[in-house]
Order: structure tokens, then sequence, then C-alpha cells
């Protein structure tokens, strides 16, 4: 049996520090939130199987916030059930295109599949944009699959139109019957009322689209996920691979998921509130750190990449860096852990609150101190 050595991923949910900037959701919803100090309903729900394509009504919250049919939703536990269904069902013999850096699950799941895994790297020094001409390179007739997320996890950067039309175009050209798959996890996810960006969803039968109440939301509890099929045929190959992996999804997480996205608006302007009040603290703290650190401000997102200076930290420096936030039990998102330089870091801003931010800040600001107090290298 083929042995995956534990991802260090696992340790951002897996272990509690004292503070936690490593963290990609802001403060977890509560269901008295959810249910705004009422639970009407909640003792009535059947605990039997609900259908294989999700609950009508919760399919119909979601389709509307897509600007797509009800017809091409399909509810799944989590983007993560989505994600492993699109790979189990064009994994094959083929090969499948990923950007990395990206989410390390991802790349876990498809080589835990088997799968035939290519690559094309962004990097923080572009903004994290895509060159175009290097995806093209990339792809072959052997193509199944090419998955991006818009926005970028880690650097919350988002794809525009003329980019998914160019990557479209170019698939035509050389794997006219790969699919295209955006994980939009992070889409609405944005700061202080901003509209987020439309969803890839419906633009062609060749794309798909993936997302889930966790991130945006703050109810990773609630393992409620969709993804989004315009071709009818691939749609019920999708919905009969979820029934055959698992049934259905859960009946109180699909009652309550339709309880937070009929408050949906109200709960996500909230919480684009505390996003952009965290934000900003981000955005005056790095001011001070010029020159010793540079920063991608994202497009949406509780997070966003940090680069530490390549020409002042060598390896040792990197590491005494992180030495010293591990003493002080300050996590963060190394950059390799989603395939990125050693120098960049994800940092969380939004899952504590704005003094319990501000506290981490500075320990990393003296974590910077006691690496640059070191010897060079």
């Amino acid at each position: 049996m083929r042995q995956f050595p534990a991802s260090p991923i696992t340790a951002l949910i897996d272990q509690k520090p004292r503070y936690n900037l490593g963290e990609s959701t802001a403060r977890d919803l509560t269901v008295a939130e959810l249910l705004g100090g009422g639970a009407a309903g909640l003792a009535d729900v059947s605990l039997g199987y609900r259908t294989s394509a999700g609950d009508p009504e919760l399919r119909a919250l979601v389709a509307a916030r897509h600007g797509v049919p009800d017809g091409q939703v399909l509810i799944t536990a989590g983007a993560a059930a989505a994600l492993f269904l699109i790979g189990l069902l064009c994994g094959g013999d083929g090969e499948t295109l990923i950007e990395q850096p990206c989410y390390p699950p991802t790349l876990d799941a498809l080589l835990g599949m088997g799968a035939e895994v290519v690559t094309v790297r962004t990097r923080f020094e572009d903004g994290y944009r895509i060159d175009l001409d290097a995806f093209a390179a990339r792809l072959s007739p052997r193509t199944r699959l090419v998955m991006f997320a818009s926005p970028q996890n880690p650097s919350g950067v988002a794809l525009t139109d003329a980019e998914v039309e160019q990557m479209l175009s170019a698939m035509s050209r050389s794997c006219p019957d790969a699919l295209l798959l955006i994980d939009e996890t992070f889409r609405e996810a944005t700061y202080a009322g901003a509209a987020p960006a439309p969803s890839f969803a419906g633009r062609s039968p060749r794309l798909l689209t993936c997302g889930s109440l966790s991130k945006a939301y703050g109810a990773p509890g609630l393992r409620i996920g969709w993804l989004t099929a315009c071709d009818p045929g691939l749609y019920d190959q999708l919905r009969l691979a979820k029934f055959n992996s698992a049934l259905s999804c859960g009946a109180l997480d699909e009652f309550l998921a339709i309880h937070l996205l009929k408050r949906a608006d109200e709960m996500l302007a909230a919480r684009g509130e505390v996003l952009a009040e965290a934000l900003g603290v981000i955005e005056r703290w790095i001011k001070e750190e010029a020159g010793r650190l540079h920063w991608l401000p994202p497009e949406a997102g509780a997070f966003c990449c940090v680069q530490l200076d390549p020409g002042t930290f060598g390896p040792r420096r990197i590491d005494r860096f992180h030495a010293h936030l591990e003493a002080e039990r300050t996590q963060v998102a190394r950059g390799p852990w989603f395939g990125d330089s050693a120098h960049i870091i994800r940092l969380g801003f939004a899952h504590e609150p704005v003094d319990r931010l501000q506290q981490g800040l500075e320990i990393i600001g003296a974590a910077v101190e006691a690496a640059l107090g070191s010897a060079a290298g």
C-alpha cells in the first residue's frame, strides 16, 4: 500500500496555538447566531436519507447566488468532497493540471487517487498571476482536468474573465475534452460591503465551479459545499458518483445551511466589516515593517501572503524566524506547505479578535528582529 506522510497543514486544525494567524477563515459562526436565537423547525427535521442531488430549497438558494438554474447545482459534503468527485471522475489514465502554490489537501487528494499531476507555477514576484504561455505549454492531449482556485489560496488573488477565456481557448486547442474546475470557496469573503466578483458558473459546458459554507460564511462544521455543472450528462455522472460514495449529505447540515443562506447577505455583510477592520491592521503593520516584509493585498479572503525579504533572509534566518514563532506558540502557514517559497508565509488575519491579532503581529515582528540579530545567511 502506498504510504503518504502526514501533511503539515493538519496542524492548522489539530493543534491549538496561543495565537492562530495560520487559519484561513474568520471566527467560526455559532448555531445560535445562525438561527437568530430561535430553533423553529429544528426539532421536526427527519433524520432519514436526503436526496442525492441535495435539498431542492438549498440548491435553489445556491443557484440564485451563482446566477444559474437549480438543476446545475449539486450539494456535496463541503468543497473537499466536490474536488474528490471531480478527481474521481477525471482521474483515469490522463493528466490533471493544477496551479502551485495551492491548497495542500487538493494536491494530496489527487495523488491519493493515483492521478498523474502536472503543475504550473505562479509566484509572489508576479502577483500570483498566471503565465498563460506557461499554462498552454503544460497542457497536452492527455490533460483531462485543470484545477484552479479563484481567489487563490494562499494569496487571495482572483482570476480575471480574460484569463479564464484564454485558458479555455488554450484547452480547446490542446485538450478539447478536458474540464476546467474553478474553486470559488473564498469568492464571497469580501471587505466592508464590497460586492463579490461574479461567479464563473455557467460560462461553459466544460467549466465547473465549487464552493462551500466553510470560509466566507464561517461554518466549516456544516459539511456543506456544492458543484455547478451546466452539462446535463456531466451533472448526472457527478450526482451518481456522489450517491455511490456518500448517498446524500446530512439532514441537519442541509437544514442549517438553508437557514444560513436565507440570511446570507446579512451574515456576509457583518463578516465583511470584521475582515475589513483586520485587513486595515495588517496594512498598517506592514508599513511599519517596510523593507523587511512585503505583502500582496488580497482581493478576498481572511488571509494574505507576506514575503520575508529575499535579500535579507537567508535559510538560517528563516529557520530562526520560525523557531521564535514556535517558541511563542504563534502559528502562521508556511509557504512550502502550499508548494511556495520558504520566504512566504500565509497570514490569517481574521480568525483572532483584533486585539489578539495585534499581539500576534507583535510576536511576528519580534521574530523578524530575532532572525535579523543572528548571523547572516
